[in-house]
């Protein structure tokens, strides 16, 4: 690539340029960039490029391909691109392959005039769809617990991340912990299911 760079000075520019003419159209055009770059730099390049703006997201990462030799100015055009262009990309593979799934997590705990405390929890889905849940403790540990039966009968446990399994355990056996120490989640006024 750096060589083909250093031939065609105006190649870099003409690649951001058929990335973000295709981003710019519909979800489903804007998935085959690489198509376009392919005819525009060849399918080595394109495959490069792409494989960047899908897999990279940190400074640091980019910054490794100098350490395994790839050229100064071929880093700095793929740190520009997967800045601009990586995350507008993620989203739109998002929408197109799992537009129900959701990608943002948000949550609130208030304290209501009657002493109860409340979990205000919002879902952004791929679509943008927005999902909010009130509720109070014991209900939403309830939730979970339907959550967790829904995953046991997938019966789908490779598909799983070790790092989340990782983080739940020690997330919740910490709650477990507590939970155990007070005897109760709350006891008292609880949501009707």
């Amino acid at each position: 690539m750096a060589t083909r760079l250093g031939e065609e000075p105006q190649l870099a520019q003409q690649i951001e340029d058929v990335i973000r003419e295709q981003v710019s159209r519909t979800p489903l055009e804007a998935m085959d960039i690489e198509t376009g770059l392919a005819v525009l730099a060849g399918p080595d390049i394109a495959k490069a490029v792409m494989g960047c703006l899908r897999f990279l997201e940190t400074h640091q990462e980019l910054t490794e391909l100098e350490t395994v030799g790839f050229d100064r100015s071929v880093v700095r055009l793929l740190r520009y691109l997967v800045a601009r262009y990586g995350p507008v990309l993620k989203s739109v593979r998002r929408r197109t392959n799992h537009p129900l799934g959701w990608h943002k997590f948000g949550h609130m705990v208030t304290k209501l005039e009657t002493g109860a405390t409340h979990l205000h929890i919002k879902l952004v889905r791929n679509d943008d769809t927005v999902l909010l849940l009130e509720d109070d403790s014991d209900s939403i540990m309830r939730l979970i617990n339907f959550m967790m039966k829904s995953l046991e009968q997938v019966d789908d446990y490779q598909t799983i991340d070790d790092q989340t399994v990782r983080e739940f355990i020690a997330n919740y056996g910490q709650f477990i912990e507590k939970t155990g120490q007070t005897g109760t989640l709350g006891g008292g006024n609880k949501t009707e299911h």
